[in-house]
């Protein structure tokens, strides 16, 4: 019988607060921190060689990387590399690789969403100024494809397909940031929850998909093959329940936990598919509310709040956790046909965690 994932949309609350005490990943979290501190350690070690100069600019590429982060997407290029039967060793520069390029974006886009803090700490922008924040993002593009370039062990073919695939995912990226600014401009009744979720994907989910497919490709030392396309089918489904619960974490879970303030997403008028659905399913005294203080940066938490109300009303968090639920168990079932190992088993339970996390 299949792993199915269980869930109650009237309880998503307290799905979400009882993670924190009982449904701990203990060797889920263990495996991630572990590839993690691997991969920032070289991450670290290779950056004095292609940042320079030390001050500003590398401290400056440097500073969200110090502080911390989740680390998923380099442990995870790393877990499908072993899950292939491949050498996860070989794929620590790919690993250092995509976080570069994750922090460059994160950079950039607390510049165009003016966000004072990202995980607690001083932005980029705010701590030094937008020219070096501009230039800090830059450089660590570079860096992330020299990284590529280092890589071990596999045929010159495959390393230009590596770099040729990491500059389009880049390229799309930067589409999916186009995309979410123009959807802030473009009234919420002209989009469709189909164009907001490629968005997303191409916002988020496209690095986690080369994360996943690099690794896979790593491992075979191969451009093609079955476990391939397998591990590209469970990336684009893992990718966007990790985005779609990251919205809903945006407005149930506390400004500790998320690391920006709380009701960020509303005063900005994030369009995500909880919003599209609340529009749409509203009545018209609540789409005078979502009207008055969606969006608006001068909406107080009280104001914040009665949209909230709408969301729960409109049954819109649920709609979209029970969405998310949907593509991890898609997740999860494509890769049974992987062969059995540790990795393949910590691939499922990312799966689970993308929707069974609290942050």
């Amino acid at each position: 019988m299949k792993d199915r994932l269980n869930f109650k949309s009237e309880n998503y609350l307290l799905f979400f607060k009882r993670l924190k005490t009982n449904i701990v990943m203990v060797e889920f979290i263990e495996a991630i921190r572990r590839r993690q501190k691997i991969a920032m350690d070289y991450f670290f070690e290779t950056a004095p060689e292609y940042i320079q100069p030390e001050i500003p600019l590398r401290e400056a590429a440097l500073h969200y990387p110090k502080h911390g982060g989740k680390g998923f997407r380099p442990a995870i290029l790393m877990l499908t590399c072993g899950a292939v039967g491949g050498d996860e060793n070989l794929a620590i520069p790919a690993a250092a690789a995509v976080e570069a390029l994750h922090v460059s974006s994160l950079i950039h886009d607390d510049i165009m969403d003016n966000d004072d803090t990202r995980r607690g700490i001083e932005a980029v922008w705010k701590k030094w100024d937008d020219s070096i924040a501009i230039l800090a993002g830059d450089v660590l593009v570079g860096f992330a494809f020299r990284l590529i370039a280092k890589l071990p062990k596999i045929s010159d073919q495959l390393k230009n397909n590596l770099l040729s695939g990491l500059a389009l995912k880049y390229t799309e990226l930067c589409h999916g940031q186009m995309l979410d600014i123009d959807f802030t401009r473009t009234s919420i009744d002209e989009l469709t929850i189909e164009k907001v979720t490629e968005m997303q994907y191409l916002k988020t989910g496209v690095l986690f998909e080369f994360c996943c497919v690099a690794g896979a490709k790593i491992g075979l030392n191969k451009e093609q093959h079955e476990y391939i396309e397998v591990i590209r089918s469970y990336a684009k489904n893992a990718g966007t329940a990790f985005q779609i619960q990251d919205d809903v974490l945006g407005l149930v879970a506390d400004s500790e936990t998320m690391g920006k303030p709380r009701y960020s997403d509303i005063k900005e008028g994030k369009r995500t598919i909880i919003a599209l659905h609340a529009f749409q399913q509203a009545s018209d005294a609540e789409k005078k509310v979502l009207s008055d203080f969606f969006g608006n940066p001068k909406s107080t938490d009280n104001d914040c709040l009665k949209v909230m109300e709408v969301f729960k009303s409109t049954k819109s968090i649920e709609f979209a956790v029970a969405k998310a639920i949907e593509m991890a168990q898609n997740a999860i079932d494509v890769i049974s046909v992987l062969p059995e190992n540790e990795n393949k088993k910590i691939l499922l339970d990312f799966a689970k965690q993308m929707v069974e996390r609290s942050s």
